[in-house]
């Protein structure tokens, strides 16, 4: 073969950083969102705080939602386009932009990011243990009984086998023994335990010596932990001679108890701030980004200017570059996100107004059609945000419920589990209802759901099932005693 040149055309879809960049901003939650501005405030000399910028509203055209005349207006910020990048912006240095981490490893993501609490059962205990245990040696003990400890809060290994792992401290099983009960009095409640016997009553033996059913509670857990497992009231009744009412108060104080004490403190509880906020009344709601949650950022006009014509400074005309970048993408992100709360908003009205209930189905497909965007757009931009209502907080992927087969007319799944709530907070609480009445209710308003997707569904929201419930009856009286 002879060497030679040959011309070829072609068309190729490429990502911009730019564009990498929005996409990525799009699906940060307003906590990461915020620390990642703070961080460019601090590292981007271009930027500067906005504090004298407000949140401006402009009139936007009623969208008429569907199947119903509800009318949502709906507030905007309408911040105008910000100046276009530079033509002679060298899209090949890989220093020239920032995809969120550093292109070196002087100041690594570990070092930016701030010190948070420990999420680790055991080093939070170990943290407790150190103000309470002053020998040396009870502390060696005490760091080999929680190294034991599995996640769920359970002591994994056996007394002598921690003895014997410190055969070189001459300890003995009672040493352990005894250390053992100073690391169980830590939090949570039933931490350390070696069974779920010990775990519940270590849980009982904090509760207040006047909490109603307590004694009996104690005495259920020790010797008939396995009736109680196998709902084997009648027999509990008997041996404790007792009614219905007093043995619901001591069997309702042990599920109230928690059995795995470790899971539960490695799920901390998270804070929730809504990105979106829905006002006013039937007929007239109006849709606003939270102002609080708004990243007040401009990139710094006077060195802007002072940059404007000259070749020099690279560093500082790159950083200018990633600013523009930064403000666009943050002010895309907005626009899309109170965009496309807009769109679901005109299709769950009706929701504002009746609650859950009143939940349509809906796909990512008609909000993506709606507002001319992808899906992906959709999924992305309502991953982590939050919106207040007037019946609470909900994230934007609750309003996406899929429709409910067999019913005779568009129902979803959300809707008929909050009538099965309902139904059941409105139940005769000495003759519970089953899930076979309920599925008849249901018919009976169009709704033609099986008995076993009622159960599914009850299952779903932790409601006891109707033989359950009807020992739960004092519930409300233990609450007020405890």
């Amino acid at each position: 073969m002879n060497p030679g040149i040959r011309l070829h055309l072609g068309q190729q879809i490429a990502m911009t950083p730019q564009l990498l960049q929005s996409i990525r901003m799009l699906q940060l939650s307003t906590l990461e969102l915020e620390q990642e501005v703070r961080q460019a405030l601090e590292e981007n000399l271009m930027l500067e705080q906005d504090e004298d910028s407000e949140v401006t509203e402009s009139e936007a055209a009623p969208a008429e939602a569907s199947n119903h005349e509800e009318i949502v207006a709906v507030s905007a910020n309408d911040a105008t386009a910000l100046e276009q990048m530079s033509e002679d912006f060298d899209w090949s240095s890989a220093d020239s932009w920032s995809g969120g981490e550093p292109m070196d490893d002087e100041n690594p993501i570990e070092d930016r990011t701030p010190a948070m609490p420990s999420e680790d059962i055991r080093i939070r205990a170990l943290e407790q243990l150190r103000t309470s245990l002053n020998d040396p040696m009870d502390m060696r003990i005490a760091l080999a009984i929680v190294e034991a400890v599995d996640d769920n809060g359970y002591l994994e290994s056996s007394l002598l086998e921690i003895a014997e792992k410190l055969s070189e401290l001459d300890v003995t099983e009672q040493d352990v023994a005894a250390v053992l009960h100073k690391v169980q009095a830590v939090e949570p409640s039933g931490f350390a335990a070696r069974n779920l016997r010990e775990c519940l009553l270590l849980q009982l033996r904090d509760l207040p010596r006047k909490t109603l059913g307590l004694e009996m509670a104690n005495e259920i857990v020790r010797q008939h932990l396995n009736a109680l497992g196998a709902q084997d009231y009648a027999a509990l009744r008997e041996v404790f001679q007792t009614d219905d009412n007093t043995l619901a108060v001591a069997i309702n104080l042990i599920l109230m108890l928690n059995p795995k004490p470790g899971a539960s403190a490695n799920s901390p509880a998270r804070a929730v701030v809504p990105d979106i906020i829905v006002s006013g009344r039937q007929g007239n709601w109006k849709i606003d980004l939270n102002p609080a949650t708004l990243p007040r950022i401009r990139v710094n006009s006077l060195y802007e200017k002072l940059l404007i014509g000259s070749s020099e400074h690279r560093v500082l005309r790159d950083q200018l570059q990633e600013a523009r970048w930064l403000v666009r993408g943050v002010e895309m992100r907005n626009t899309t996100l109170l965009k496309t709360a807009r769109a679901i908003f005109s299709r769950q009205a009706k929701f504002l107004v009746d609650g859950e209930e009143a939940m349509m189905p809906l796909t990512l497909r008609e909000i993506a059609d709606t507002i001319e965007m992808h899906e992906s757009t959709v999924c992305r931009v309502t991953t982590n945000k939050y919106v207040q209502t007037p019946w609470g907080v909900y994230e934007l992927k609750d309003f996406f419920p899929s429709m409910l087969g067999g019913a005779e007319s568009e129902t979803s799944g959300t809707a008929v589990k909050a009538i099965i709530r309902r139904i059941i907070d409105g139940e005769n609480r000495s003759a519970p209802m089953c899930d076979g009445a309920i599925a008849a209710m249901l018919h009976r308003k169009g709704v033609n759901v099986a008995r076993r997707t009622v159960a599914k569904y009850r299952e779903a929201m932790k409601i006891a099932s109707a033989k359950e419930r009807r020992l739960q009856k004092p519930r409300q009286a233990l609450r007020i005693a405890v």
